[in-house]
């Protein structure tokens, strides 16, 4: 099952490696403002988030920061509701991105520092 824009395909030139690695450039219209608004909510310092939200609403607009936001939080929830309940990863889907959670460092994602975090 594809998301409304998920089918759709944009030239263009992506590095994935981004989502563990912060030095790299992802290749996507305001990256570094997209890391530090997620990063920022991800480890809820709300100070942080307070303090670099007007600078990024002048660069990205207030909407989309908006839409950052939600899009966060709503993956967050849903990775929380997955993560309880104990969904695994159907098995078309671990084989079609294998690879991909390899060179990105997914595989090497630690629960117990997740958990750490939050209790």
């Amino acid at each position: 099952m594809l998301l409304r824009a998920s089918s759709e395909h944009e030239q263009g030139s992506y590095n994935l490696n981004s989502v563990t690695e912060a030095d790299t450039d992802p290749g996507v219209p305001c990256g570094p403002q997209l890391r530090e608004l997620t990063e920022a909510a991800i480890y809820q310092d709300w100070l942080r988030l307070a303090q670099i939200r007007p600078g990024i609403e002048q660069h990205m607009g207030k909407q989309q920061v908006v839409d950052t936001l939600t899009v966060a939080a709503a993956f967050n929830g849903i990775t929380r509701v997955a993560d309880a309940t104990g969904i695994p990863l159907d098995r078309n889907t671990a084989d079609i991105t294998g690879a991909l959670r390899e060179d990105t460092g997914i595989q090497r994602f630690d629960y117990s520092e997740k958990s750490a975090r939050y209790d």
